[in-house]
């Protein structure tokens, strides 16, 4: 019997498992650091303060996990992406002690390299840092409005994400790289697939062959419907993709694609998360899910949680059914 960790990293590779793990008890996500505003001496679970970039963070309650957090409302660093050169202030990664910033985050975390696939998680990817900046409106407006100075923009951050993955290859030596980068919403993209190919697809091939090179696996979130690019996300070498939510047809492209890319998700975050849900409810929405989509292609179940009630049920069910499902 493979251990959990085994188990994980077959599943995001392709490979055969023995069993389904549940991915939040066994993929530790270490964060790169300076993309969040985090004061540990002086720690407001309210508190708005600035990240690595100058870009203003308010939390949005105490636990980061579950509450996250978001743009201090109306922030703006600078409003005109063609002047971004005037205004972008990229992080000095080459003077942050990383070595020892990652080893407290994986004491604190619990983090055992034997035992859990050890993931660096780089939020706020080259488009939402853009829209962190200047404004969601502004950014999309950007790709019209002035492409050029866009992709430069979007590529330098690219640049520095690379540095990042290096920084992160020798300091951390993780399992696998997270790569966060919103692109849809419920029902649609941000953009055009057609814009997506053109300012962001080169920028995710990067990606996918230094994290490749470096012997790591590329798992990508983006919530909401991307359907359009899974193909491209494919072809670029893309490992797994989450959250997979279930706007997206899964079972089309499972049937198309499920032998190629690790589709993480399967599941309806908003009937779990909804104000009348159940214990039962959740427990057998859970199940549903794994029952539909296990043995045809790469699955992994997976949530956004947004309630710590329903992620500790979601934890104890996966953990359960995922050991009592026969995969083939």
């Amino acid at each position: 019997m493979q251990t959990a960790k085994e188990a994980m990293l077959a599943i995001l590779k392709g490979e055969k498992a023995d069993f389904i793990p549940e991915p939040y008890s066994v993929i530790k996500d270490v964060v790169f650091p300076g993309e969040r505003f985090i004061d540990l001496e002086n720690f407001d679970p309210y508190g708005t303060g600035p990240d690595a970039w100058g870009v203003m963070w308010t939390n949005q309650g105490p636990n980061p996990m579950i509450d996250g957090n978001t743009v201090a409302k109306d922030f703006r660093l600078f409003d005109d992406v063609e002047e971004w050169k005037d205004h972008v202030k990229f992080p000095p990664v080459d003077f942050m002690p990383l070595e020892q910033i990652f080893g407290g985050m994986c004491h604190g975390m619990g983090v055992n390299p034997e035992e859990h696939v050890v993931s660096c998680l780089l939020l706020s990817g080259a488009f939402e840092r853009v829209n962190q900046m200047v404004g969601f409106e502004n950014a999309l407006c950007a790709f019209y409005e002035c492409p050029d100075e866009m992709k430069e923009l979007l590529n330098a951050i690219a640049d520095y994400k690379i540095k990042c993955i290096e920084l992160a290859h020798k300091y951390l030596k993780p399992d696998m790289i997270h790569m966060h980068d919103d692109w849809g919403t419920n029902d649609n993209m941000f953009f055009s697939p057609e814009i997506w190919r053109e300012f962001i697809k080169p920028i995710e091939k990067r990606y996918a062959d230094k994290i490749h090179e470096l012997g790591m696996i590329y798992m990508h979130h983006s919530c909401g419907y991307i359907q359009q690019i899974i193909p491209d996300l494919v072809e670029v070498g893309v490992d797994a993709i989450n959250p997979m939510m279930i706007s997206n047809d899964i079972d089309a492209l499972m049937a198309e694609y499920g032998d190629k890319i690790t589709f993480c998700g399967g599941m309806d975050n908003q009937k779990m998360e909804a104000p009348d849900a159940t214990e039962e409810m959740i427990r057998e929405e859970i199940r549903k899910g794994i029952d539909k989509y296990i043995n045809k292609g790469r699955f992994l179940p997976y949530i956004i949680p947004i309630k710590e009630y329903t992620f500790g049920i979601w934890i104890d069910e996966v953990n359960k059914y995922g050991r009592q499902v026969e995969l083939k």
